[in-house]
């Protein structure tokens, strides 16, 4: 099949006019994910107690009492403020960070006055910025992944609607301190790489330089060691894995998959260790209830159930579905995978991602989203030449998807429906016609002429709706 070069370039202008979308806002988790590059290298320290008194109100309540006191019960046993997020993101923002240090550096010498403090202009554009390009690389690989089993027209309309029909551009543009569109990033590496590299056979090489992928991948988001699944499913499948005359190399394989995790990962546990006091301390309380999973909720919620707020995705799964009867070494293992992801997800005591723009934890797995929907968009047009109807119905279908997508998104990001809890889908609809029609071009244009104004707006009328939320699972 061919895999389309001029899709590839489309991609990337599509990606470069979209950059004006990025907004340099740390809210939330991102506080938690972004204190680490902040800190190590502005502080020399990874004391996080002061960059999270710069973190937004919500943010702070968690961490201070009325009188501006670390809560004790936010202080590890180290005396350090407890950061409960993954060190990953850091690494991945780490060289758009010393670029802005360069950048204020040099603007200083011409008498700029730029603070050199992490949190000026030019250090969250150019994270926020990065976050962008990892999303976007996201995308570009699950097309690569899609175009090694899709014609051309399939893979880049699967990536075309995972990029904007999904929870993915919230994250990769409005909120990109969040960990969602790095975490897309760290998964697709590990995935394109075990689909171009199959068969992986003995080779140690192979097997290291996946390991190190393993590992950053858990290293940006924790429930990315579900993927691992893929290497026993690669490790254990072969038969000249499975030989007993093979088994030394089949155990050093495993090894140097291992040794290459255990290098990447060595970061984290490293930091984790001098924050919390242990190395397997990763400061997270939150609870999971295996027994009682909220199945169900996950997919099909109003609160932010995944296949009704973004039901592309549901498009995708079919799509792997029929890969299944085509690849199952494919498609099975990432079907078994998702399949984990969710149960793990629906077990959660936050299932619903409380303030989320559909499930944002499935947006790690957008590479094999736009591999399902490329092999769903082929079917379906292969089945409608069959039926003599026009190709054309089909992007016509993803186009009102996206349409949707960006209305919903919209809604979600100015408070028109709540952030958090249920929604009502007939207001949601509602709203598509009416509401969003006549305010999106304003909203629009203010977003470009006084982003700060209306974030600080938005974010005045989050923390009003937080008032009145009540946390229920």
């Amino acid at each position: 099949m061919s895999r389309g070069p001029g899709a590839r370039w489309v991609l990337a202008g599509l990606f470069v006019l979209s950059l004006p979308l990025v907004n340099p806002y740390l809210r939330g988790d991102g506080n938690g994910y972004y204190a680490y590059v902040r800190s190590a290298v502005i502080d020399g320290d990874l004391d996080f107690e002061n960059e999270f008194r710069r973190a937004d109100p919500l943010f702070r309540g968690i961490y201070f009492d009325e009188r501006g006191d670390l809560r004790p019960s936010m202080r590890a046993a180290t005396g350090r403020a407890i950061n409960q997020w993954a060190v990953g993101p850091a690494i991945l923002w780490l060289p758009f960070f010393l670029a802005a240090h360069v950048v204020v550096a040099l603007a200083n010498l011409l008498s700029a006055g730029i603070p050199a403090d992490g949190f000026s202009a030019p250090y969250r554009w150019l994270c926020a910025i990065g976050t962008a390009c990892y999303g976007w690389l996201a995308i570009m690989l699950g097309h690569a992944i899609a175009a090694r089993v899709t014609g051309a027209r399939a893979a880049i309309l699967g990536a075309l609607a995972m990029w904007w029909a999904s929870s993915l551009p919230v994250y990769m543009y409005f909120l990109p301190f969040h960990v969602h569109g790095l975490s897309a990033f760290a998964v697709a590496l590990f995935v394109w790489y075990w689909l171009r590299t199959r068969p992986f056979g003995l080779a140690t090489r192979a097997w290291a330089v996946w390991g190190l992928m393993a590992g950053l991948m858990i290293d940006v988001y924790y429930l990315n060691g579900l993927f691992m699944l893929l290497a026993a499913v690669e490790l254990v499948g072969g038969r000249r894995h499975t030989d007993p005359a093979r088994a030394p190399a089949t155990i050093a394989a495993a090894a140097a998959f291992a040794a290459g995790a255990l290098v990447a990962i060595a970061p984290h546990v490293f930091v984790k260790w001098i924050v919390h006091g242990s190395p397997l301390a990763t400061g997270y309380r939150d609870q999971f209830f295996w027994t009682t999973p909220r199945l169900w909720q996950v997919g099909f919620s109003s609160e932010h159930g995944l296949f009704v707020w973004t039901p592309v995705v549901l498009l995708a799964v079919i799509g792997l579905i029929v890969l299944a009867r085509r690849d199952a070494r494919a498609a099975g293992p990432l079907l078994a995978a998702f399949a984990l992801f969710y149960y793990a997800v629906a077990s959660y005591q936050n299932w619903h991602g409380q303030s989320s723009f559909g499930n944002r934890f499935f947006v790690s797995f957008t590479p094999a989203f736009v591999l399902g929907a490329a092999i769903a968009v082929e079917a379906a047009e292969r089945a409608l030449a069959r039926a003599n109807v026009l190709r054309p119905l089909v992007p016509a279908a993803l186009a009102l998807l996206v349409a949707w997508n960006v209305g919903f998104a919209f809604q979600w990001g100015a408070n028109l429906v709540p952030n958090r809890g249920p929604v009502s889908f007939a207001a949601v609809a509602r709203n598509q016609v009416t509401v969003v029609p006549r305010r999106l071009a304003s909203f629009a244009w203010r977003y470009l002429v006084d982003r700060r104004g209306l974030t600080s707006e938005t974010e005045e009328q989050d923390r009003l709706e937080h008032k009145g939320y009540e946390l229920k699972r």
